[in-house]
């Protein structure tokens, strides 16, 4: 989960009231937010799917409805600046999108540059992937002059002076010598032109992803922000803006719009129009467990900064704040009005049923896997479903297609795994430090793509196992492996196989009523040089049930 630092007083002064501590870390319990308080900081934990809390000013104006210092929809003055900003065409195959926004009656605390610093840097890390998809960039708007153009140009092209040097530099000068410039070189490293925001005087305010200028620095002086938004994701470039200057508002600083001029279309941004959806009361008591009247859900709906614009029935209209990029199903809605009654407040009920339960046969057939590998020396690694195709097919000399994610919080985590042995081959690399041989193994579900499936694609149980060190060898896997059959009960042959994750000669299916099980070998050497590995590897991955 993503963390965040605010102060204790500056929350409190954007509540417009002081809260005592204890008080309020239960309050942020109940909204799913973990506090630890360390003299006037409080370290904040908040749920990866609401990129709106990654700040103080979003945090307080969540606290102020839940707490009932101020609900309902948030309402934001939006004006025109007047300011428009052109993109040319020749940023389209390196970062075609740009958006940006207008900040005004500026007021820079050491506390507000602190939260400005970090919601920028989370908001980098997390919706941008690490710059990759979204890179921000924020200006001192009266040290330039509007219009502004997003465009790009060669490696040599413009010398301008970036953040925190004093000479100028040209755009490959800074990927080779300036600190942003030689941690983020490998996002521009494969284009031969640089994206570059400049004013109608031809300085230069940014270098997307990279820097920013040192003429527009913003200090402590600063009146007018001018906001700049530019990526690869139409969508998200909108949402980091969105989050940003409605978080400004929160502070009392005034918003302006300004214009952007695509070689083909023109749109004002930022878009603070709420959405319209719609909860069904009937519909969220039953999932929750709870009796409540359209007239108590919509209230409770208000503290969580919902707008009501009709109640009809059991069917609630809401609208959506704008910087809720996470709601995105009616379900989304109901967890809010759980929050928002108090999940202190839920009791717990036996289900009315008439059945009697029992385990599953696949689970137990899974724990009788599990007391056989544990039986044999292995130790049970518990890893996640989601990858990413990297670590999924790449590292594993492998082809191959998975079902992705459609709104992914990090690169790492973009696609569901299509098998065990990337994950083993991943703890394995964690614990190097540790003695050899290392034996773990994992009981674990995949999704793999299935056009008969209804979803198009369906879940599969296997068990993997992999050792490494001196046992690990095709004999010591295979004796493993056909131990735990043998405990199953399951007949079985082995036949040989050419896989590319596996030495060539050094593996082989496993097979059973002519049906294959899965696959035994040694790891190939480039696999395990991928994973950073420098011993021999041996590995089983074998499908549930079995039968």
């Amino acid at each position: 989960m993503p963390a965040i630092t605010v102060s204790y007083r500056d929350l409190c002064g954007l509540l417009g009231k002081r809260i005592k501590l204890e008080p309020l870390k239960r309050s942020l319990l109940m909204m799913g937010i973990e506090a630890e308080a360390t003299g006037d900081d409080l370290r904040l934990e908040v749920a990866h799917n609401r990129p709106d809390l990654l700040s103080a000013e979003g945090v307080a104006r969540a606290l102020k409805g839940f707490l009932g210092i101020e609900v309902g929809l948030p309402f934001y003055g939006l004006r025109s600046s007047g300011i428009v900003m052109r993109v040319d065409p020749s940023t389209r195959a390196v970062r075609p999108y740009a958006v940006g926004g207008v900040v005004e009656g500026v007021r820079l605390t050491d506390a507000a540059v602190a939260q400005l610093m970090q919601v920028q840097d989370k908001l980098h890390e997390t919706l941008g992937r690490n710059r990759r998809r979204v890179a921000i960039g924020i200006h001192d708007l009266d040290k330039v002059r509007p219009p502004f153009r997003y465009t790009a140009v060669a490696p040599d092209g413009i010398k301008f002076v970036p953040l925190d040097m004093s000479r100028e530099l040209t755009p490959a000068q800074i990927l080779q010598e300036h600190p942003k410039g030689i941690e983020y070189a490998h996002i521009l490293r494969e284009f031969d032109r640089y994206p570059l925001i400049v004013d109608s005087n031809g300085d230069v305010l940014s270098m997307p992803p990279i820097i920013n200028g040192e003429l527009t620095r913003v200090t402590e002086g600063t009146n007018r922000l001018f906001i700049d938004v530019t990526g690869t994701d139409e969508l998200a470039v909108n949402q980091a803006l969105t989050i940003l200057m409605t978080g400004f508002a929160e502070r009392g600083f005034k918003l302006r719009s300004i214009v952007v001029r695509y070689p083909n279309r023109r749109i004002r941004v930022p878009n603070l129009r709420a959405t319209r959806t719609r909860l069904n009361v009937r519909g969220a008591n039953e999932t929750i467990g709870l009796d409540l009247k359209p007239r108590e859900a919509a209230e409770i709906m208000k503290r969580m900064r919902f707008g009501i614009v009709g109640k009809k029935g059991d069917n609630l209209t809401l609208l959506v704040p704008p910087y809720r990029t996470d709601v995105m199903h009616e379900v989304d809605l109901i967890e809010d009005l759980a929050v928002g009654y108090g999940y202190d407040k839920l009791k717990p009920a036996s289900p009315r049923v008439v059945t009697v339960g029992e385990r599953h046969p696949l689970e137990a057939l899974s724990d009788m896997v599990r007391r056989a590998l544990t039986g044999l020396g292995f130790m049970e690694v518990m890893t996640f479903t989601l990858t990413n195709p990297r670590t999924n097919f790449e590292l594993m000399r492998a082809g191959g297609t998975a079902a992705t994610i459609a709104n992914p919080v990090s690169e790492e985590y973009t696609i569901l795994r299509t098998w065990l042995l990337p994950s083993l081959m991943s703890v394995l690399k964690a614990n190097r430090p540790h003695p050899l041989p290392q034996r773990v193994f994992e009981v674990g579900d995949l999704v793999l793509l299935d056009e008969d499936a209804e979803t198009g694609a369906r879940n599969v149980r296997r068990v993997a196992a992999a050792v490494i060190g001196d046992l690990g060898n095709f004999t010591y896997i295979k004796a493993v492996t056909e131990a735990v059959l043998r405990d199953l009960g399951i007949a079985h042959e082995i036949r040989p196989l050419d896989h590319p994750s596996f030495l060539e000669g050094r593996a082989a299916e496993v097979a059973a009523d002519g049906r294959c099980l899965g696959m035994i070998g040694e790891l190939h050497p480039e696999v395990i040089l991928n994973f950073e590995l420098g011993h021999p590897v041996a590995a089983f991955e074998l499908d549930l049930p079995m039968g």
